[in-house]
């Protein structure tokens, strides 16, 4: 990452994000989360004191606007949520997805579409 401020912002927002990685499986390295956002391929939304990371996805009959991390003060969070919902109207999203924890739902009532289930398999 280039910018200096930016990288700042990462390094200070970067234990909000591996708690959100933590999380949700380790299915990724804070590393390679940066490596995505520093190729334009996913959007770092850093605040005063959490941090938001997304990714337009598009499938074949939608395009979405991931929330693919969030982490730190929840009423931060909710605020910045509409400007992430902004971003998605404009990049010409159909709809937002958060992947998270069960309790986001609480934070964010959208409509429940699945569930993501998971087992460690040891080999």
């Amino acid at each position: 990452m280039n910018d200096p401020a930016v990288k700042t912002d990462w390094e200070r927002c970067a234990p909000w994000l591996q708690s959100a990685l933590d999380h949700a499986g380790n299915l990724f390295l804070l590393e390679h989360v940066l490596d995505t956002v520093a190729s334009g391929k996913a959007q770092f939304w850093p605040g005063k004191a959490c941090a938001i990371v997304t990714e337009v996805k598009q499938y074949p009959l939608k395009r979405i606007l991931n929330v693919w991390l969030a982490g730190g003060d929840l009423e931060e969070l909710k605020v910045m949520s509409h400007y992430v919902r902004s971003y998605a109207k404009q990049m010409y999203c159909d709809a937002m997805m958060i992947q998270g924890r069960p309790g986001w739902h609480k934070v964010f009532p959208q409509r429940l579409k699945s569930v993501t289930l998971m087992e460690e398999v040891s080999q």
